[in-house]
């Protein structure tokens, strides 16, 4: 049994597949580059976020360094005055 296939017929689905794969790969770039903005975006909020934390961290500090050193104060105060 003979087959017979134009080679016009071969290279035009070649170059049909072509053009899908390179659009495909266009995609994937176009939605990388989005994610990696969503990815830096996500990166930027945690930071702030971290500040935050960190300012609320110094302030919790600072509210029990003060209430402990009034709790010494009352204690000594007592301790002169029986």
């Amino acid at each position: 049994t003979t087959v017979e296939i134009r080679l016009e017929d071969v290279l035009i689905k070649m170059e049909n597949r072509l053009e899908r794969i390179e659009n495909e790969l266009t995609d994937l770039k176009v939605n990388q580059s989005r994610m990696e903005e969503k990815l830096d975006a996500i990166d930027t909020s945690l930071s702030e976020l971290k500040k935050q934390t960190d300012k609320q961290d110094n302030r919790l500090w600072l509210l029990i360094s003060g209430m402990f050193l009034s709790l010494l104060g009352i204690l000594a105060k007592f301790a002169l005055n029986p």
